[in-house]
């Protein structure tokens, strides 16, 4: 008969039973924020935020004055030199460069319990869709901002975007670890060599 002394105890059956979804939740924690602590710093956000959102920015600029919408871009304000409906200016924020939302994305797939070989590929290749997803958020608010009202870009950009992206975030994550799960590890250099 066994005594409930050599019985493991119920938290470290739970442990042992869901151990990679704690060792996630753990990693991706802890990374947020410790990501997120460092953002914070005024010299990071100079020296690193400040200057990828003024390149977001000059990509939006492009993207719009070669669909249609000319435009001036100074730093991260990108306003319109030729009026559609009425002149139009936006800023590029801290929270509208895709930084938070990629730092989430990066910070799971570095969580995810399999090995970087098989997930750095699809990490980066996660990473550059959203970032085109988030080009695609800025040029489609500038647009919006220049051709309708002021409620329908307030709409577009404090409601749609922001459950868009969360939405899409989380698409783009479970697709590309789906397809790291599931893609046979790169041969390393002794298998290519043998």
């Amino acid at each position: 008969m066994i005594s409930q002394q050599d019985e493991p105890s119920k938290l470290v059956g739970f442990y042992r039973e869901y151990q990679p979804e704690i060792k996630f939740i753990v990693i991706f924690s802890l990374g947020l924020l410790l990501a997120f602590f460092s953002l914070s710093n005024k010299t990071i956000g100079a020296t690193v935020v400040k200057p990828i959102t003024t390149v977001e920015a000059a990509i939006a600029s492009n993207v719009l004055n070669l669909i249609g919408f000319p435009n001036r871009q100074d730093g991260i304000l990108v306003s319109s030199t030729h009026a559609a409906k009425h002149k139009f200016g936006m800023e590029v924020k801290n929270n509208c460069n895709g930084v938070f939302e990629s730092i989430v994305f990066l910070m799971a797939f570095v969580a995810i319990q399999i090995p970087w070989r098989r997930k750095f590929g699809w990490m980066m290749i996660g990473f550059t869709i959203f970032h085109i997803i988030n080009m695609m958020r800025l040029v489609s608010l500038f647009v919006i901002g220049s051709l309708y009202s002021d409620a329908t870009f307030h709409f577009f950009h404090e409601t749609f975007w922001n459950y868009a992206l969360v939405l899409l975030t989380l698409g783009i994550f479970i697709f590309c670890a789906h397809q790291a799960i599931k893609s046979p590890p790169p041969p390393t250099s002794a298998e290519a060599l043998g």
